[in-house]
């Protein structure tokens, strides 16, 4: 999976003339020249006024492919961005062999166990387990060597971490982190948006921490979920873990 950069640095150079009539715009385009080689991230950090990345002291980044899920697809469609030549077959082919397997009725992933042998069988990657708080620095180091996540968390109206106890359970991959005087940001994408998503490294951790329970809406829809023993708190649930991929 390679980066897909502006052809040339006189393109980027261009593009900043273009943009010399609006002096943020331009003064932001002029400190963002590190982002170059990202033009996905580029757009979304102009878009959303994300100025608090503009000098980042390290950054490490791999655009991932973006799919959409269709239904309750968010694991297998984050863990399908890791495969060579994905695509929305892909994402069936994983849902039809997650049933064979009992881990999934329509493709609901809340075991990351589960989800980590996927992983492992269907990517040309290894994959592990990570337990405990993902606000560590071992994690940031983690990240900034190279390293992927996928990362489940509950999911606020806009997609980004929030504190609901489990009831919004989601996934999404962690493909870069920067890391800035004031905080470290990891960015993601998952099967709710084409975009590259920027989160604090913090609130991340922090909804992970308290995926407690299935939500009880849930529990009363005409959908049947699997749910591991012990629940998404269990021990092969999904609270305070994650997938570290390499």
């Amino acid at each position: 999976m390679s980066s897909k950069a502006f052809k040339t640095h006189e393109e980027f150079a261009t593009i900043t003339e273009n943009v010399a009539q609006f002096p943020l715009a331009s003064s932001s385009f002029q400190a963002m020249s590190w982002a170059a080689d990202y033009p996905d991230l580029y757009k979304i950090c102009e878009l959303y006024q994300r100025y608090e990345i503009l000098y980042p002291k390290q950054i490490k980044y791999v655009p991932l492919p973006a799919l959409l899920q269709d239904g309750p697809q968010c694991g297998l469609v984050s863990l399908a961005m890791f495969i060579n030549n994905t695509s929305k077959d892909k994402v069936k082919e994983l849902l039809e062999i997650a049933k064979q397997r009992r881990y999934t009725y329509n493709g609901e992933m809340f075991s990351a166990d589960n989800l980590c042998e996927l992983t492992n069988d269907f990517t040309e990657y290894t994959a592990s387990i990570y337990n405990g708080h993902l606000n560590t620095n071992y994690i940031k180091d983690f990240l900034l060597n190279g390293g992927y996540m996928l990362v489940p968390y509950d999911a606020d109206k806009n997609h980004s971490p929030c504190l609901n106890n489990g009831h919004k359970a989601h996934w999404a991959a962690i493909s870069g982190i920067i890391d800035t005087e004031e905080n470290v940001y990891v960015l993601a994408k998952h099967g709710k948006s084409k975009n590259v998503a920027i989160w604090t490294l913090r609130n991340l951790a922090e909804s992970n921490s308290q995926l407690n329970e299935f939500s009880p809406n849930r529990k009363c829809s005409d959908l049947k979920y699997y749910l591991p023993e012990g629940g998404i708190a269990g021990s092969h649930g999904l609270c305070n873990k994650a997938i570290l991929i390499v």
